[in-house]
């Protein structure tokens, strides 16, 4: 159960390590959000593109406090799993910070404001996060539980929490990074 959790964490580890230098560093949390930014064509002093980077800033600021590296610090694999697994599967402090990154992340894809996010919506989120197209249709199948063409913000808030504290292989979750499934 623990290796499959350690597995997704590990998988996402490689998502926030936007210069993949082996480490997670402010420079590739902000690096991240501005790819979010501009893949929705939202300015960062708007008040969504200012509420994603907030949201991001709190989360590293959650994280790197657990891992003691200091705000400039830099996180490896080792400390960033340890935080997150206090976060999720422990259900520690950094969990509120995080899922106001995951609200923050569906507010920018929602780009009509329905409250919902659909495929194509989707699709741009987890290209510009680094997944394949395939791999996006993939995910936004398992994740639009009710089959009405959009994911809400609540259905993927529980996915989010489902990737990383459920093991099982085939839940709504596992599917948010399907190359991480396909490694388990």
């Amino acid at each position: 159960m623990k290796q499959v959790l350690q597995h997704r964490i590990d998988a996402t580890f490689a998502h926030y390590d936007v210069n993949r230098n082996g480490v997670i560093e402010l420079a590739d949390v902000y690096a991240l959000a501005n790819r979010l930014l501009l893949a929705f064509g939202e300015p960062a002093s708007s008040e969504r593109g200012r509420e994603l980077v907030e949201a991001y800033d709190r989360f590293w600021e959650a994280i790197v406090g657990h891992c003691g590296a200091g705000r400039d610090g830099r996180i490896g694999p080792r400390a960033y799993r340890d935080a997150m697994i206090e976060a999720f599967v422990e259900g520690g402090p950094i969990n509120v910070d995080f899922l106001e990154v995951v609200r923050a992340l569906l507010d920018i894809a929602d780009t009509n404001g329905d409250g919902r996010v659909d495929a194509a919506e989707f699709r741009v989120l987890l290209k510009a996060r680094g997944l394949s197209e395939a791999e996006c249709g993939l995910a936004f199948s398992h994740l639009d539980l009710d089959g009405d063409g959009a994911i809400s913000v609540d259905e993927y808030v529980a996915a989010v929490r489902d990737y990383y504290t459920n093991p099982a292989e085939d839940t709504p979750g596992s599917w948010l990074y399907p190359e991480a499934l396909q490694r388990t």
